[in-house]
């Protein structure tokens, strides 16, 4: 006996399928449709905003004004209120703004951590937490400054981060570490040879190898003086216990 079925059936059965079906298809294609034509909403609002957000940008740019001070808050406020990567760039520069034109480091230091909590690019995270180092350093806070130049991660960066470390181990006078972190400033030791255009990327600029290399040499000149100092001290506890050593091998000799 044939189990397959007639055109008819076959007809039949698709109908009868339809029939109990039809609102599940349907609301399938309206989904889809609704899905393909509200990303292509999303995506045209999104360009639409980035458009905006860039022209804001550039306008506030333009209007940043070395002798009006209160010039930069727009900037500050198109940051705050902005969701696009031109936020970012508006911290980078007000922060910037901030420390050269009315040294104001804190609120640098302010913005620059804020433009951590909105991207996810390691280069633009790696930038704020050099100039962050940096503010750390002319702030007084030297340690947190070896802190923060421990974040970044971008070896193009190492030659900088590791100057600011030999300078911030120079104020607390740690000029071991300082000579140390001048060394690998000049000469990175985690390069890929291999990559000549990642050696060319993580070795300094040539006025900052010959700023790096003037720092060293005081570095290294503090450091054998430190030395020389520490050594000089030590013999001369030394000197001094081996005399009370004497004093009391001569009293307990009279007792």
């Amino acid at each position: 006996m044939s189990h397959q079925l007639s055109g008819e059936e076959q007809i039949s059965e698709i109908k009868e399928f339809l029939a109990k079906k039809w609102k599940i298809i349907v609301a399938v294609i309206v989904i889809g449709l609704l899905a393909f034509y509200g990303w292509r909403y999303w995506q045209s609002h999104k360009l639409a905003k980035t458009i905006e957000s860039s022209d804001r940008y550039e306008q506030l740019i333009a209007n940043l004004d070395k002798s009006n001070p209160d010039s930069v808050n727009e900037l500050v406020s198109f940051a705050e209120s902005d969701d696009t990567i031109y936020s970012v760039f508006a911290n980078l520069k007000a922060a910037k703004f901030y420390v050269e034109e009315l040294k104001d480091y804190p609120k640098a230091e302010k913005l620059l951590t804020d433009t951590l909590s909105k991207t996810d690019s390691e280069v633009i995270k790696s930038i704020s937490y050099i100039r962050i180092a940096k503010i750390q350093y002319q702030l007084e806070r030297y340690q947190d400054a070896l802190v923060t130049s421990n974040k970044v991660t971008e070896k193009s960066w190492m030659p900088v981060v590791n100057d600011i470390r030999g300078d911030a181990y120079m104020k607390l006078n740690n000029y071991a570490e300082a000579v140390a972190a001048y060394n690998i400033a000049l000469v990175p030791d985690s390069v890929d040879e291999s990559d000549k255009n990642v050696v060319k990327a993580s070795l300094p600029t040539e006025q900052l190898g010959k700023n790096i290399k003037m720092k060293l040499n005081q570095a290294q000149y503090l450091k054998d003086k430190q030395q020389a100092e520490q050594e000089a001290e030590a013999a001369k506890e030394e000197a001094k216990q081996e005399v009370e050593a004497r004093k009391n091998a001569a009293q307990q000799n009279k007792n």
